[in-house]
């Protein structure tokens, strides 16, 4: 290991440091970033919370000792939203990401040092968790990609984790092929590259979601209408489907098994720290109001055991109904607006406001979040409105499709690159 622990908030890190390669492989001569909820050895792993600072890590995670060995050189841990609780990369303890482009707003969360790491040019790929959403919402915010892999497919040791029926690690990078890269090294899979092993005379179908406009401003409306135009052009069939599923009722039975979860989770994490803080006094010192609401409400009121398995037993039947469907359908992915918002305001957040917002921005993701699907974000265009980024997620429709998923992902993002380019020239 070389060079200071010390942060730059400007580029996304916590911790700057350069932490050498255990190995050789395909990930050789690539800086990599890793978000502060993953633990990476002789470094510390805050998890962006006050009672974490100094902690150090006796050993690399998992993901970190696959990506060391297949030959990456980690450069440093990254700024999040305190806990991973939160999409807008506010933290007034460790730092906040602020936008290049726009020093009024954030590049969202909660891997938003990720994606800064990856936009700034110090990162080739990051590391960051997604629970809700925050892997492919600072990704959509930055203009680069973003990854959410099947449910376990990568392995949780050494995580930081909140959600454990939820959330996973998950891949930040320029471009789809880095990303394909990573995830055969995290998967412990041979590289297969992105292209179609034959071709096909049947178009691929697209499936759009009867919800996914619902709520988008004129401008996001436009970028979404454009992508989707684009991709139809290209060749792409797209399909306007009604899903047997209610995105509100989702979104509560995600709420419900995250409060249920999240304490016992970060309980087992802090088990592992040498001074043994409780969650209780994690929260006593935590310095972000909205993540001090969410733990406080989850310690003094804990979800019943029941509201719990009934949750997860809603989230199953309507995973397995809209499967089913999209099947019957021969959909290859879900398209939708990865965000249903702008790229959210740098401002100070009560309880109140980052539930409304983290709501209207995670809505249209939470499906994939709760069933397991991968799914992936890619840069859509600019905002007429703001000129900021915006993206556009395919998801799979079914579990384990993550190869296929990047396959697609590969080929659209070059559709979509190609279509902004000629806007610009015209």
């Amino acid at each position: 290991m070389s060079g200071a622990a010390t942060g730059d908030a400007a580029a996304g890190f916590i911790t700057a440091a350069r932490v050498a390669p255990s190995g050789a492989g395909p990930l050789t001569g690539w800086d990599v970033a890793v978000k502060d909820n993953i633990d990476v050895a002789g470094l510390q792993t805050t998890g962006g919370t006050a009672i974490l600072r100094g902690h150090t890590a006796a050993a690399d995670a998992e993901v970190v000792r696959r990506m060391r060995s297949a030959g990456a050189t980690l450069v440093g841990k990254t700024l999040l939203h305190e806990l991973g609780h939160g999409i807008t990369g506010v933290n007034p303890t460790f730092g906040t990401t602020v936008h290049p482009a726009d020093p009024s707003r954030t590049v969202g969360g909660s891997s938003g040092g990720s994606a800064l790491a990856v936009l700034t040019g110090k990162a080739r790929v990051a590391l960051g968790t997604d629970t809700g959403g925050s892997a492919r919402i600072p990704a959509a915010f930055t203009g680069i990609v973003g990854f959410r892999p099947t449910l376990g497919r990568y392995d949780a040791e050494g995580v930081l984790r909140i959600s454990p029926s939820r959330d996973t690690v998950g891949v930040l990078a320029r471009d789809v092929a880095d990303v394909a890269t990573v995830d055969a090294v995290l998967a412990a899979e041979e590289p297969r590259g992105n292209a179609p092993t034959e071709h096909t005379q049947q178009p691929t179908r697209i499936g759009v979601p009867s919800e996914a406009r619902a709520g988008l401003s004129a401008a996001l409306l436009s970028v979404f209408d454009a992508s989707l135009a684009s991709l139809a052009a290209a060749g792409y069939e797209i399909v306007e489907i009604t899903a047997p599923r209610s995105l509100d009722a989702m979104f509560e039975h995600g709420l419900t098994v995250l409060r249920a979860e999240t304490i016992a989770a970060i309980s087992e994490y802090l088990a592992t720290v040498e001074t043994n803080p409780s969650v209780a006094e994690l929260v006593e010192r935590s310095e972000s109001p909205d993540v001090r609401a969410i733990l406080s409400a989850a310690l003094t009121a804990p979800e019943p055991e029941g509201g719990y398995r009934s949750a997860l037993a809603a989230i199953d039947e309507l995973g397995a109904a809209y499967r089913a469907q999209l099947a019957q359908l021969d959909v290859a992915a879900l398209a939708y607006p990865t965000a249903a918002v702008e790229t959210p305001k740098l401002r100070a957040e009560s309880g109140d406001d980052a539930a409304a917002e983290l709501r209207g921005t995670v809505l249209l993701s939470t499906p994939a979040t709760l069933v397991g699907t991968p799914a992936i974000s890619l840069p859509a265009g600019h905002s007429p409105e703001t000129g900021l980024p915006v993206g556009l997620t395919l998801e799979h429709p079914d579990r384990g499709g993550d190869r296929e998923l990047l396959a697609l992902a590969a080929r659209a993002a070059a559709t979509l690159a190609a279509a902004a380019k000629d806007r610009v020239v015209s």
